[in-house]
This record gives C-alpha cells, structure tokens and sequence, in this order.
C-alpha cells in the first residue's frame, strides 16, 4: 500500500479485481463455450443470462483497468471514477443485502421460508459466503480502487454517489431483466 501524504493510493486493487474477476470470467465463459457452442445445447433463457452476466463482468475488468492504464487516461476521470462506484455498488449489493436478511432472521426480526435467502443452514450459509467471495470481495476491491483512483486524479464531486445509485440501478434493472 502506498500512500501520499495521508491518502490512500495504489494500484493492486485494479490489478486483483483483474486477476479476480477475470479468471471468474474465463472459466464461466469457457464453460459457457463448451456447454452451448462445443457440446450445442440450446440457448435458453438461463444460458443468455449468464453470457450477458459474464460480459457484464468482463466490462468491469476494464473499468478497473481503465483506472491504472495509460489508456485510461484518454476517458474522463469522472467516467472512470463514476464507473469504479457504480461497479462496487453492483457487486456489493446482493451480498450485504443477503447478509443483512439473514441477520434479521436470527435476531428474529422477519420470518421467511427456510428456502432461498431464507435457509440458516449449512447450505444457506455456504451460498451466503460464495456470494461473498463472487461479488463482495471484488466489490470492496472496486471500493479500494475507486478511493485510490480519487485521490491520484484529485476527482471531486458527486460522482462516487451517482456510480453507486447507477450500479445499485443496473443491477435492479438486471435482477427485473431476469424476472
């Protein structure tokens, strides 16, 4: 971590969102490849959801990207830093949303069906946490890369709430989409 003065600037956060969300995104489209181009089975509703889910991602890869290249410097910074919000706030929402559901379940606050969001078992749990390591850790590497990016191009204004209320959008938008 390098810092300047006393803010936080560095660019391992883009790389790892790269690193991250890009091996993500290779074995989800290999497979994608494999199962509907190689192996021919139809391409139902599901398989467009997740092909436009896995380039949804792969944009994100360059957003982040963006953030630390020399080409990034051609697009304006308040896209870019715009961009990095509305990419952590897409990717954090469904797993703080999960989390915050499943603990008002053991505080007793809601009562749900013990299916889906609403399973406190070993599964729901598991699901909890792979939706963790899927979406909320590359959330809070965006977070990292937003705040660094900031701080390097000194971009004031409201653009880290407008990328956080367009990504929380988009991702209602494709969660309607999705049905």
């Amino acid at each position: 971590m390098t810092r300047t003065g006393r803010r936080f600037v560095a660019a391992w956060p883009a790389y790892a969102i790269t690193a991250a969300v890009g091996a993500f995104v290779a074995v989800v489209g290999a497979l994608w490849v494999a199962a509907h181009v190689v192996a021919r089975q139809p391409v139902d509703a599901t398989a467009w959801i997740i092909l436009l889910a896995t380039l949804l991602r792969a944009v994100t890869v360059v957003i982040a990207l963006s953030s630390v290249r020399r080409w990034g410097r051609a697009l304006p910074p308040v896209v870019v830093l715009t961009g990095l919000w509305a990419c952590a706030a897409a990717q954090l929402a469904y797993p703080v949303a999960e989390l915050a559901v499943k603990l008002a379940l053991v505080a007793g606050v809601v009562d749900l069906p013990a299916t889906g969001i609403g399973d406190l078992g070993a599964t729901g749990w598991f699901n909890l946490s792979a939706a963790w390591v899927i979406f909320g850790l590359p959330g809070a590497l965006f977070v990292a890369a937003a705040v660094s990016y900031r701080n390097r191009r000194s971009v004031s204004g409201p653009w880290p709430v407008v990328g956080m209320l367009t990504g929380t959008a988009l991702l209602f938008a494709l969660g309607w989409l999705i049905g």
